[in-house]
């Protein structure tokens, strides 16, 4: 008998097809109730949500060393996978009406590539970015020309853009065909024009012409949206950034209110306004504050030195507490009333143990807390020789308290579970119990995470951490009011 051939052996599904027969089910009888009710148009805001949570991401990387942390490592992979989610399940609902399925979003995709950098697969030539990018719109403009000759330039703009970042592409679109002024006096002259016909509409808006009215704000939004283009400005940052100051300045404005025993609704405007250019002022003497957080043992206090160290000056919330809850402190009577005493390690293992306990402790320090760092701000600037860039606020509760809002921007020191665990035991000397406790009463390192604008990952030693101290006051010295 002649021996059989045995068949060859299946491949394994590669990921993507893992992931793509996932959806499928999610979709098919029996699958998840939710997805199954969701259609193009239900899903569009979730397509937007995703993107914006990668560039959330992004705007954490700035060097390959970022790429380096494993916590932005962690957060890139997942949020690109949502954003990849949104692909396969349109893709998805595509395949069920018989239009196209996946394979066929990816084909298409490298059948553009191809076509469209013909400097790598074909024989043009290209030596640089820009002449890469020119054979690009080149051969972009080819295919849309062959679909219509009725064309635009613009047709490349997606229409669900934000209206500001839309402006930008458009302005850009019509730029780089000459359609733009030959100097800034032009643009000006036409802000200029724009902003006296507005003000024409808003004296008539009495007569009731609302569209009227809303077209002069956009003919002014977008002339604007011109001359940033032409001053190298990105309107969506500069509105960011001028938001973020207004957030700060108002909740100045409502902590001041607050401070009277009042609410905003029963205070007049000019009591207001004088919390607000109370806060203006400060922005003159303060510079930027940054939050510094972290988990019990992740390194905050480490990290903290690494930054007096380089000159930049700190306030330890931490510090300041403990000064509070000593003899002769502000809290220490208040503290021993409720407690029966005042001393750190038996209070550890009071407030982490009971819930109520640690809320009647945050009751009687945080406003001390608040109070005695705005003062220590002050002091700080005024005992340095010169202005420093930015001030570190160190306070292992920001992110539990929300006041990490107040601030010009959080820095997180992040460091695993288990690492900070057998830091907590071995080196500080704290029980499994009471550091499974703190672990447990704290923010989780999603919440954290989440929270901050910067991340710094200690899972190595000093020196690594110093090193990435380093780099940041580098890149916070360039921040902006």
């Amino acid at each position: 008998m002649r021996s059989k051939t045995p068949p060859p052996a299946t491949p394994a599904p590669t990921p993507v097809q893992t992931v793509v027969e996932t959806v499928r089910m999610l979709r098919a009888p029996g699958g998840c109730p939710w997805d199954k009710a969701q259609t193009h148009q239900s899903l569009r805001p979730y397509l937007v949500e995703e993107a914006y949570e990668v560039i959330d991401v992004i705007d954490n990387i700035h060097s390959v060393e970022d790429m380096k942390n494993q916590t932005i490592r962690a957060n890139f992979k997942e949020e690109l996978g949502d954003l990849l989610m949104q692909v396969l399940i349109h893709s998805e609902l595509a395949d069920e009406v018989g239009a196209f399925n996946f394979d066929d979003v990816a084909q298409g995709l490298n059948d553009k590539l191809i076509r469209r950098h013909p400097h790598v697969f074909g024989d043009v030539k290209a030596d640089s970015a820009d002449s890469a990018l020119k054979t690009w719109e080149l051969q972009k403009a080819k295919e849309k020309d062959k679909v219509s000759r009725e064309s635009s330039v613009l047709d490349g703009v997606p229409k669900g853009l934000p209206a500001l970042s839309r402006a930008t592409r458009v302005v850009e679109k019509a730029t780089k065909v000459g359609f733009q002024w030959k100097d800034l006096e032009g643009p000006l002259a036409k802000l200029e024009e724009e902003l006296a016909e507005l003000k024409v509409e808003i004296h008539n808006a009495q007569n009731g012409n609302p569209e009227k009215l809303s077209h002069e704000f956009g003919d002014v939004f977008f002339s604007l949206c011109n001359l940033a283009y032409l001053m190298k400005v990105n309107p969506e940052d500069s509105l960011r950034t001028m938001l973020a100051r207004f957030e700060s300045r108002f909740r100045h404005v409502e902590k001041g209110i607050k401070s009277q025993g009042k609410n905003l609704e029963d205070s007049t405007l000019e009591e207001m306004d004088k919390f607000w250019n109370e806060a203006k002022e400060l922005e003159k003497i303060l510079p930027p504050i940054f939050g510094l957080t972290g988990g019990i043992a992740s390194g905050k206090s480490t990290a903290a030195a690494c930054f007096e160290k380089a000159g930049i000056p700190v306030v330890d919330a931490d510090q300041i507490a403990r000064e509070l809850s000593a003899p002769g402190g502000a809290a220490f009577d208040a503290i021993v009333k409720r407690f029966g005493t005042a001393d750190r390690g038996d209070l550890r293992k009071i407030v982490f143990a009971d819930p109520v306990a640690r809320a009647d402790l945050e009751a009687i320090l945080h406003p001390l807390i608040i109070q005695a760092s705005e003062k220590r701000f002050k002091s700080v600037i005024e005992k340095s020789s010169k202005r420093p860039p930015f001030v570190i606020y160190e306070a292992s509760l920001l992110v539990e308290t929300g006041r990490y809002k107040d601030l010009a921007g959080l820095i997180l020191i992040d460091a695993p579970k288990e690492t900070r665990r057998s830091r907590a035991m071995h080196r500080d000397g704290i029980s499994a119990e009471l550091t499974d406790q703190i672990i447990a009463a704290q923010a989780s390192d999603e919440v954290r995470r989440k929270a901050a604008d910067f991340v710094l990952d200690n899972a190595g030693g000093t020196d690594a951490l110093e090193e990435k101290v380093q780099e940041m006051i580098s890149r916070l010295t360039l921040y902006k009011r």
